[in-house]
């Protein structure tokens, strides 16, 4: 594996930004269809053990590219880290769950608890990783300005 790591690129600069571009584009449309056969298998009444193996593989990817860019103090390329916005994607969420709560039958009281529930976890995760990232923001901040005096 080191040998593989350690070969020289025959890309230039633009090649390589034009490469990361479409390997993101791609490692977020194959996220977002992974997410949309969850929920399509579980419409069609696709129990645990038929959904388990996509819902682990989608789980391991959002934890371990939430942790990569926190431990960076990256919070996302179009916002800054804010409880409003916090709330807005724990509201998206919790909307999420409950459409599929609905749509899989369970009953509306139930589809809203279930929605309830996943909007204040949300919300607190994300609470607690922007306070993390805002720390790693700040230790980074001042590691840069030690070394430029």
């Amino acid at each position: 594996m080191k040998l593989y790591l350690k070969q020289k690129t025959v890309l230039d600069e633009r090649e390589m930004q034009e490469m990361y571009r479409i390997e993101h584009r791609g490692l977020w449309a194959m996220y977002t269809l992974l997410c949309a056969a969850v929920v399509v298998q579980l419409f069609f009444g696709a129990g645990v053990a038929q959904i388990a193996g996509e819902a682990c593989v989608i789980a391991l990817i959002s934890v371990a590219m939430i942790i990569a860019y926190a431990r960076r103090g990256i919070w996302d390329a179009h916002a800054r880290p804010s409880a409003r916005g916090n709330a807005a994607y724990a509201a998206l969420c919790a909307l999420g769950v409950t459409v599929v709560s609905l749509g899989m039958h369970r009953g509306a009281m139930r589809a809203l608890v279930l929605g309830a529930g996943t909007f204040a976890l949300c919300f607190l995760l994300l609470c607690v990783l922007m306070a993390y990232v805002k720390r790693r923001q700040k230790q980074q901040g001042d590691a840069l300005e030690e070394s430029e005096d």
